[in-house]
């Protein structure tokens, strides 16, 4: 193993520490920035252009991560770990993760070009109501299921730092704390879209229904 960059850390370690660098950046910004843009802001002009950028970044890091992590297993002379008998549950999961996102790339590409009616539901959860192409559905819950794996990267790999670092040092517990806080802000701002959605579009649907007359209600779209 080459020699040590610093006090406590050597080559390995201080590669690990990069690797975990760019995974909180695309665990914890760019992957849940491309969700919440997609989630809140939808009806601007500029939200597509910013989740693309959002999700090509966060490709961008998970390959650049990914590599980070595959040279610095190699410098301990411990293979890849992806098979036999130092098998590693983290790594496996990085894999997947890069995989996984590379096919919710190809889900977004495909659902940007697979266009429905426009279709206005005035009721609860309109935009889960309204009517979409499959692709479009498969692509937002694919994504969301991604941005999990993420934040179980996360955590596996914080567990894994403490178990097996060369250095015998413990992430700081200021850093986990930290972790726990941005993921519940992430996962109730998300959630509470949902709850937003509900109140607005019931209100809504009641003045509609005061206000409509007969032949326009009719005209409402079904839900």
């Amino acid at each position: 193993m080459p020699a040590s960059t610093g006090p406590g850390y050597d080559y390995h370690d201080t590669l690990i520490i990069a690797h975990a660098v760019f995974a909180s950046l695309a665990a914890l910004i760019t992957a849940p920035a491309a969700i919440l843009v997609a989630r809140y802001f939808r009806s601007r002009t500029w939200w597509f252009k910013a989740h693309i950028i959002l999700q090509i970044v966060t490709v961008a890091f998970t390959i650049l991560l990914f590599v980070l992590s595959t040279v610095a297993v190699a410098s301990g002379g411990h293979g890849t770990q992806f098979v036999g008998p130092k098998k590693d549950p983290h790594h496996d999961l990085g894999l997947s993760i890069v995989i996984l996102l590379w096919v919710e790339a190809i889900f977004g590409v495909a659902a940007h070009y697979t266009h429905t009616a426009h279709s206005v539901t005035e009721g609860t959860f309109p935009t889960i109501k309204a009517k979409k192409s499959p692709l479009r559905h498969l692509h937002a819950w694919y994504g969301i299921f991604v941005a999990g794996l993420l934040y179980a990267g996360i955590k596996t790999g914080i567990d894994e730092w403490n178990m097996v670092a060369d250095s015998g040092t413990l992430v700081p517990r200021g850093i986990e704390i930290t972790f726990w806080v941005i993921f519940a802000l992430e996962i109730a701002a998300y959630v509470s879209g949902w709850f937003l959605e509900a109140f607005r579009g019931g209100r809504k649907s009641n003045i509609i229904r005061e206000h409509s007359t007969d032949a326009e209600k009719d005209e409402t779209p079904s839900i």
